[in-house]
């Protein structure tokens, strides 16, 4: 780093940058008809005005109009592409702005990136001070590159593009690189005339060379090397030598810039050159750099801003800090400062101040130190830093605010704009349209005949195009849709145009087709009705319709060209083309292209539609056609070759006539000058061999790590990578920073960064070869062509070399604040502390789609570089990724990264976590909603870090929510140890399990009583839904066609003698291809075996002609073939590796002179001979396979007289230990990612070894004989299953038998581990178990047989009631197990337990820690929570229901002695009964439960009356003539507790006897009672007998009346069954069976806010609970929902689901913890704590 010493900096410069939220849709529906499309103008009309009533100005009547013309199909005069980068160009002269530059590094671009960042925008900035290779050097192109920069800048920025620093300096002044022949003639002639330079014409002569390649002829400087061959040249031992050349080049370029100088000048006084030209003999590099950016700029005003410095009192112009500030020159013997320079300066700034805009201009005037701009020793230069940080920040971000202003304009402007207003989506097909056709020469019979179908009105079909990769069919759409206004004759079409692929609605076909139809809805005026595109069944079953609608409507020619349908994701099945209409309306024309033997496309589309004439194929280009390109390619660029290498052009496209090939040889033919010579140049054959060859120069010219990396890191980011994103990953990447910095430091002390003008260029050489498409806003990168995609992947990004490359993919995504880390420079021998790479935040927000869909993509392809700690710790187990993730993406999309994860690692904390989304679904996108559940469902065991850190982050979350909630004090929703529901799924009628992937098992049934019966016996079983679905499959004997199912459980693959079958299993769609079509050359064959590699993408099949064949499961194309020499009984295995190292691996055994030994081949695609390991013991047929992530291959072999295990390491060609057995061995059965294996042996025991270590671990010993056994890594056990049914479970890692239990009554034939099931099959029956749970009983059995108290809430499953102690600390429960259990709020940790003796159904804790029960047998029994034993109380030996005064001492019941019912009043603390009386009368009723008045004088019945009361009732109240609609059970009395006399109060209606039914009862004030009856309360005066409605004072409303809250009342037709009144008896609360909660002021009768509430449950209200506090209400539902609500607003603030109905629910006596009791025979306590909200 710099000598210069360094200074903790306190910046005035602070800006604080706020966040401006982008709210933006893409789509609006909007139902209704309207007017037929009538011409352009109307519907501009109609979407400007009306009803989208936007502003009519002028200025979005034109985008409007431009927006219509696209959507119509016009591809000119396009707006540019909307950018989503801010790139500024930074010129200046270098060494004396080093503190500007440095400055702007490390304070203001950040700040920037922030302000961007707030806008969704991207930050970049081009500095040339770095990352220009000695290559640029030597080839003079610096110059060039810096000028190609500014260019694209301009082009890519949105807003600032160019900033000018300019000071005392002119700048470097450059030779030119190209000179036209006349003026190169002049100066060589003027030349002559230079006395002092004698070898001037020689010294021309020698540095330029005539190329007549350049149209007009030009001289072209030579590069350095071609005279100081050690120019540059770092090698080892090179460097007095590459001394010695670099000052002799200075000397030479110092000759040359006087010798071309003065000629120039010469010439220009002799009136050949003009001023124009002499000047850039004189013009330094900054001013070109100014022209281009400023002067030659079309708007410099908008983009562009100067700084200004200008320097006072220079001294000693002979010091080099002087010189470094200010340009000089010796006149007279006297050095003093460079006049010319100064007058070239001064025109300079004058042209440059009259084309900036003023206020982007900045002047500063300091006084010179003779250490340079130095803010330590000066406050002048210090406070001139700030105030330059301060104008540069305030500059760019005005312009970006300005341009920003525009965006959002454009966002009001298609807000507004009816049906569809995608304008980035058309606005990049169209360009992509213009980019494709630029160069377009031939295919005119191809032409032709798409004009024919277009312009023919009989053809109803679609037109297919199909082409190889490479043959140029989607230039040939593009050209479709250019000359459709030609086809045409200029009348009126619409065209519709959508590369594949191409960006990010492009590649999943329901999007593709919806967009479509909007696009034609905003045209037509007329839209699909919203149920026709729900899903992609209802669209495809609408969209002919919909076409015949609108092709009624336009009245003119509608074409539609979707290009690449390989492109597409397989999502909807797209590849099956069900979605493409078989035929279409009279005057629409559809027109696709597709690769020939991609996913089965073109044989799906040739079942359909079998007529050839709607198949158009592309040709390899013809000789003549490829003549013309190549003639109208080098015009182009203003070049010809000579007629020798115009002969060697054509030779070479003769061998490979494809457009991608001679495109690629032609950017060759560039570069060739006339005078090169012919024996150096060089042209691949191949379209492989040229990319490679590209490659080859690039790693030349940038260095071959930083080379492989980008185009490496363009190859494997997720939907391609950003330019921005680029420029960061390579920051991120040590390797290419070492790479980078080999002959330099860094410039700026303290940060650590890719050169952004490298990562500009690599871009810039491959630009021809890339597509720009769009990716969550993010414009990205990607190579176009699949030969670019698979060369590169193949060199750059294969096994580790991809897994390094994603892992610095994942460093960039993961980091939310930039990275700082420690980087050694190797070659500079320099280590940065904490370097800073400068990188853009990733922000985990929801709004960052971008990040969040990348990040696990790259960290699920890091293999093994990358720990779990960061793995888990930033993604899979951050609450707030997975809030962000499950905000902005489905439920299903983060499930499906989970288990790719889980396929290649096997961790529990994520299958924990993947297992409770799977149960929880959708519903999670609230942040709060998922915090609470994964503090409900998810237990983080002591050794479970990470989901331990995961609850404490959901706790953090909620506690910090502006909003109020319940959090969960404890998992109480968890997994939990049921003995009898470790057993999850039986089915019988199974016969067989067939294949099994993932959650899916495929199956062969018996239902018919035999599978020979049955014509389709297959069934696929999914452990998700639990459903079975059956597979028109016809039933398969021969085992070596049996059926295999995908890793997806979509597709099922099976094969006859001579054919290969696909099924998908969603549409049913078979497709069969003959082994004789997927291979030439075959005669009569026999499939011999199959299998399928682990990520079923490909199938291996062993034909009986030693033919092994390597097919893609998507399509079924063949992939490779090899030919065995071996003999097919020699065949022992046959195994497939996964894709992204893909093998087959085929054994052999093999006889030489009589000694039998084996080999293991390894054929990979592309290979011709295969990799060969050899071993000298012959092998077992079938007892071999692959483990540790497919690295290790082991086969079982026969010794002389033992049995061994052979392994190999197949990656590293190393050979582990054997493992020798003495038994023979029988089965095995492997890890997938340990080194891992289960054997079993001919005695009957079964033994897990370590294939890496070659030993055996330990044996295992079963009662009885093992009929199956399986391997569960991910749970440590081995699990065995025996011939009398049983199954055993053991640790793999101990051998310790942990539990042994009985599945079946017979053998057990088959199991299989999935995740964290065991399926297993037996006796025509197939059980699906938990393996988590059977592993917690078996320790939950072990714990109660060392432990007698239940300490876990989470395990009360048969609690019966709970209550809650008046202190507000304690729940007690009673459970059927006749124990009192108490327990502690927080947390819900265990203090004591009491045996009761009886099985609780109520419980109240009173006052003095007195608990009062009342039993299943109804019998009353008083408990002391102190001393832990029951209370001497005399109580009545029958009681059917009580309840407590409010003095917690007074206990009053109801019961029957002797039939008569009695009530009690018993005194509890002294004991005794009070007072006891009969009630009179006789009472008939089903249940009665008791409630006291508010002043307690009365106590009330709520009866539940027999049907026959009831229909008596119903008789009285017909006699009136009416009778409430619904029916209410319950009927109301009471009884006076002062009088004592026994005599009954009933509840009747006015003037009648007849009695008022109803649901609820509660107290209202003194004497008085509130009773719910259909939507209203009534109000019930016991003395006086009055039961009616009150009305509100100051409105006709019924007082707690809910109907009359509503618009229209009779839609609420619910009764109000849940009703409850606050402590302080301010508020009443109604639940209503419409799923209403309601909270009324109890004394105005209104309701909260004096209206309805805006949300409500989806089922009726069946419980509700006021806290103590009066600040909140509970309320639970059928739907096993609970919603809390603020009394405050009336508002519900949070909602949770519980697991089943809720039985009881109340609130701590402090208000702080809300307790639930759900279900009846498996019981649940659910303890929240309230959160009251920070807000």
């Amino acid at each position: 780093m710099s000598g210069k010493k360094t200074f903790a900096r306190q910046s005035s410069f602070k800006l604080g940058i706020t966040p401006k939220p982008l709210v933006y849709k893409n789509v609006e529906i909007q139902k209704g008809k309207t007017k037929p499309f009538a011409g352009l103008d109307s519907r501009i009309k109609e979407n400007v005005s009306g009803e989208s009533d936007l502003a009519v100005n002028k200025k979005e009547q034109e985008m409007v109009a431009v927006f219509y013309e696209m959507l119509a199909g016009n591809t000119k005069n396009l707006p540019p592409l909307p950018r989503s980068m801010v790139r500024i160009f930074i010129s200046s002269t270098f060494s004396d702005m080093r503190e500007e530059r440095n400055i702007l590094a490390r304070e203001v671009f950040p700040k920037l990136k922030e302000l961007c960042l707030s806008k969704d925008l991207d930050f970049q900035v081009v500095d040339m001070r770095w990352g220009v290779t000695e290559d640029s050097q030597n080839d003079h192109s610096v110059e060039g590159i810096c000028l190609q920069e500014v260019e694209n800048c301009k082009q890519l920025s949105l807003g600032p593009n160019f900033v000018a620093i300019m000071g005392d300096r002119y700048g470097f002044r450059p030779i030119p690189t190209e000179i036209n022949e006349e003026e190169f003639e002049a100066l060589k002639e003027a030349s002559e005339r230079i006395t002092t330079k004698p070898h001037a014409v020689k010294l021309l002569e020698t540095w330029y060379k005539l190329d007549e390649n350049c149209l007009p002829p030009k001289y072209i400087l030579q590069p350095i090397r071609s005279q100081f061959s050690f120019f540059g040249d770092y090698s080892p031992g090179c460097d007095e030598l590459r001394a010695k050349h670099g000052r002799e080049w200075e000397s030479t370029l110092t000759d040359l810039q006087f010798i071309l100088r003065t000629s120039a000048m010469l010439a220009h006084d002799a009136k050949k050159l003009t001023e124009e030209q002499f000047h850039v003999y004189k013009m330094s590099v900054t001013e070109m750099e100014i022209e281009a950016g400023i002067l030659k700029a079309n708007l410099p005003s908008q983009g562009a801003a100067v700084f200004h410095r200008a320097i006072q009192g220079f001294t000693n112009f002979e010091d080099a800090i002087t010189k470094r500030h200010i340009d000089t020159n010796v006149e007279g013997g006297k050095i003093g400062p460079d006049e010319e320079v100064i007058y070239l300066q001064g025109i300079l700034q004058r042209k440059v101040k009259q084309k900036v805009d003023q206020k982007y201009f900045h002047d500063y005037i300091l006084k010179w130190m003779p250490s340079g701009i130095d803010p330590i020793a000066s406050g002048e230069h210090r406070s001139y830093l700030d105030k330059f940080c301060e104008d540069f920040y305030s500059d760019i971000k005005n312009m970006i605010e300005s341009v920003d202003d525009e965006r959002e304009l454009r966002r009001k402007v298609f807000r507004k704009v009816r049906f569809y207003r995608n304008y980035n989506e058309v606005l990049h097909h169209l360009h992509f349209c213009n980019i494709k056709s630029r160069t377009f020469c031939g295919q005119e019979n191809i032409l032709d005949s798409v004009k024919e179908y277009v312009l023919n009105s009989s053809i109803r079909k679609p037109l297919v195009i199909h082409a190889p990769s490479g043959n140029g069919k989607t230039s040939v759409m593009a050209m479709i849709m250019q000359n459709l206004p030609q086809w045409y004759n200029s009348k009126p079409y619409v065209g519709i145009i959508r590369f594949l692929g191409t960006s990010a609605l492009s590649l999943d076909i329901y999007q593709v087709l919806l967009n479509i139809c909007l696009q034609l809805a905003a045209l037509s005026g007329h839209v699909m009705e919203t149920v026709g595109f729900k899903n992609m069944k209802n669209l495809q079953d609408n969209m002919p319709r919909y076409f015949r609608r609108v092709s009624t409507l336009l009245q003119k020619p509608v074409v539609i060209l979707l290009d690449s349908l390989d492109q597409l994701s397989p999502a909807h099945n797209a590849y099956e083309l069900q979605w493409l209409p078989t035929t279409l309306p009279q005057n629409f024309k559809l027109v696709v292209s597709t690769l020939p033997k991609e996913h089965g496309i073109l044989d799906n589309l040739r079942s359909m539609h079998p007529d050839e004439n709607c198949y158009v194929e592309i040709p390899n280009l013809p000789l003549e056609t490829g003549v013309a390109i190549i003639k109208k390619y080098l015009l182009k660029h203003d070049k010809k070759v000579t007629e020798k290498q115009e002969k060697l052009l054509m030779n070479t496209f003769s061998k490979c006539p494809g457009p991608l090939f001679l495109k690629l040889i032609l950017e060759e033919a560039l570069k060739w000058r006339s005078y090169t010579m012919y024996d150096q140049i060089e042209l691949q054959h191949t379209v492989q061999g040229a990319i490679n060859k590209l490659f080859d120069n690039m790693e030349v010219k940038f260095g071959k790590t930083v080379t492989s990396h980008a185009l490496g890191y363009i190859t494997i980011t997720r939907d391609g990578i950003s330019e921005n994103e680029l420029e960061d990953v390579l920051s991120c990447d040590d390797e290419a920073l070492d790479d980078v910095y080999r002959y330099h430091n860094p410039p700026v002390e303290g940060i650590v960064r890719i050169p952004p003008v490298l990562a500009a260029r690599i871009k810039f050489d491959i630009k021809d070869y890339i597509v720009e498409s769009i990716s969550h806003d993010k414009y990205t990168m990607n190579w176009y062509h699949r030969q670019f995609i698979e060369t590169a992947r193949n060199r750059y990004a294969k096994g580790s070399l991809g897994e390094k490359l994603h892992r610095n993919l994942v460093d960039m995504f993961m980091h939310e604040n930039g990275l700082k880390r420690d980087i050694t420079l190797s070659r500079r021998k320099l280590t940065v502390s904490n370097a800073d790479r400068q990188i853009t935040s990733q922000p985990v927000t929801w709004k960052n789609k971008r990040m969040l869909s990348c990040l696990p993509y790259h960290i699920n392809h890091a293999g093994k570089t990358l720990s779990e700690h960061i793995t888990k710790a930033n993604c899979y187990c951050y609450f707030k990724f997975i809030s962000s993730k499950l905000s902005a993406f489905d439920v299903e999309t983060f499930l499906d990264e989970l288990n790719e994860y889980l396929e290649n690692q096997e961790d529990k904390e994520i299958y924990k976590l993947r297992n409770f989304l799977s149960l929880m679904k959708g519903n999670l996108s609230n942040p709060g909603r998922l915090a609470a559940n994964i503090l409900a469902f998810i237990d983080g065991a002591d050794e479970e870090l990470f989901l331990k850190k995961l609850r404490e982050q959901s706790i953090k979350h909620l506690e910090n929510l502006e909003t109020p909630g319940l959090i969960p004090e404890f998992p109480a929703l968890a997994h939990r140890n049921d003995l009898d529901s470790s057993l999850i799924y039986c089915y019988s009628g199974i016969s067989e399990i067939s294949s099994n992937r993932g959650e899916a098992i495929l199956v062969k049934t018996n239902r018919a009583g035999n599978p020979e019966n049955d014509e389709f016996p297959y069934e696929l079983f999914r452990l998700g839904t639990q459903d079975f679905q059956q597979l028109k499959i016809q039933n398969i004997k021969e085992k070596e066609h049996h059926p295999l199912l995908d890793k997806a459980g979509k597709i099922v693959i099976y094969t006859s003698a001579d054919s290969v079958t696909l099924v998908h299993v969603v549409t049913g769609n078979k497709v069969t291809k003959s082994f004789k079509d997927i291979t030439e050359k075959l005669s009569e064959i026999n499939i011999v075996c199959k299998v399928m590699s682990v990520d079923t993408c490909h199938l291996v099949v062993l034909l009986d002609d030693g033919s092994v064949l390597l097919l893609d499961t998507d399509s079924l194309m063949l992939v490779d073939r090899w030919n065995l020499p071996e003999k097919l009984e020699d065949v022992k295995g046959l195994l497939c590796t996964k894709s992204d190292n893909l093998q087959v691996l085929v054994s052999v055994n093999t006889e030489t002179s009589g000694t039998h030994k084996s080999e293991l081949h390894l054929f990979k695609p592309g290979d011709i001979e295969p990799k060969k390991f050899l071993f000298n013991f012959p092998l077992f047929k079938n007892l071999q396979g692959l483990s540790y992530n497919e690295s290790f291959f082991t086969a079982v072999a026969l010794g002389e007289d033992s049995f061994l295990m052979l392994t190999v390491d197949i990656n590293r060609a190393e050979e582990m230990s054997p493992i020798i057995f003495k038994d023979k061995i029988e089965k095995v059965v492997f890890s997938q990612s340990k080194p891992v294996a289960c054997i079993s042996t001919n005695k009957g025991e079964v033994t897990v070894v370590n294939l890496q270590r070659g030993k055996m671990l330990f044996p295992m010993s079963p009662d009885n004989p093992v009929s199956c056994f399986e391997i569960s890594v991910t749970n440590d056990i081995v699990c065995l299953g025996d011939e009398e049914g049983n199954i055993t479970l053991h640790n793999s890692k101990t051998g310790v038998s942990l539990v042994r239990f009985p599945a079946y009554t017979g053998s057990v034939e088959k199991m299989q581990v999935l995740d964290d099931y065991l399926v297993t099959h037996g006796q025509n029956e197939l059980k699906v178990w938990s393996l988590p749970k059977i592993l917690e009983d078996n320790r939950e059995e072990v714990r109660k047989n060392t432990e007698n108290i239940c300490s876990s809430l989470l395990e009360q499953k048969t609690v019966s009631c709970f209550d809650l102690h008046p202190n507000g600390q304690e729940l007690v429960t009673a459970s059927k197990d006749q124990m009192l259990r108490v327990w502690m709020l927080k947390e819900g940790n265990f203090c004591k337990e009491i045996d009761i003796g009886v099985k609780a159904t109520k419980m109240v804790i009173c006052a003095d820690d007195i608990c009062c029960i009342l039993d299943i047998e109804k019998k009353l029994k008083v408990i002391s929570l102190t001393s832990n034993t029951e209370v001497n109380v005399v109580l009545p030996g029958h009681a059917i229901d009580f309840v407590v005064g409010k003095d917690g001492i007074t206990l009053y019941t109801v019961g029957l002695k002797q039939d008569t019912l009695v009530v009690s009043i018993v005194d509890l603390k002294q004991g005794i009964t009070r007072k006891s009386f009969s009630l009179k009368g006789s009472l008939s009723f089903e249940t009665l439960t008791l409630c006291l008045s508010a002043n307690e004088r009365y106590l009330c019945f709520r009866i539940k009356i027999l049907p026959s009361e009831f229909n008596d009732i119903e008789t009285a109240w017909q006699k009136k003539g009416s009778f409430l609609s619904q029916v209410h059970p319950y009927k109301f009395m009471a009884v006076d507790l002062q009088q004592g006399t026994g005599g009954m109060v009933p509840c009747v209606r006015q003037l009648s006897k007849i009695p008022h039914l109803g649901e609820a009862i509660c107290p209202n004030y003194g004497n008085r009672m509130l009773i719910t009856t259909k939507r209203w309360v009534f109000f019930w005066d016991i003395p006086t007998g009055k039961c009616d409605q009150r009305f509100c004072k100051n409105k006709d409303y019924g007082k707690m009346n809910i109907y009359c809250w509503f618009d229209n009342p009779d839609e609420i037709k619910g009764t109000s069954k849940a009703m409850v009144v606050s402590k302080d008896g301010r508020f009443l609360a109604l639940g209503s069976e419409d799923g209403y909660l309601f909270i009324f002021h109890k004394e105005s009768g209104y309701p909260i806010g004096q209206k309805a509430p805006a949300t409500k449950h989806s089922a009726s209200v069946i419980k509700v609970a006021f806290s103590p506090s009066s600040q909140w209400v509970a309320s639970a539902c059928q739907n096993n929902t609970i919603k809390l609500w603020d009394t405050g607003s009336g508002k519900e603030v949070f909602s949770t689901r519980v697991d089943a109905e809720v039985q009881q629910m109340k609130f701590s006596s402090n208000s702080k913890h809300l307790v639930v009791l759900t279900g009846t025979n498996f019981t649940r306590v659910l303890l929240y704590r309230v959160h009251k909200g920070t807000g």
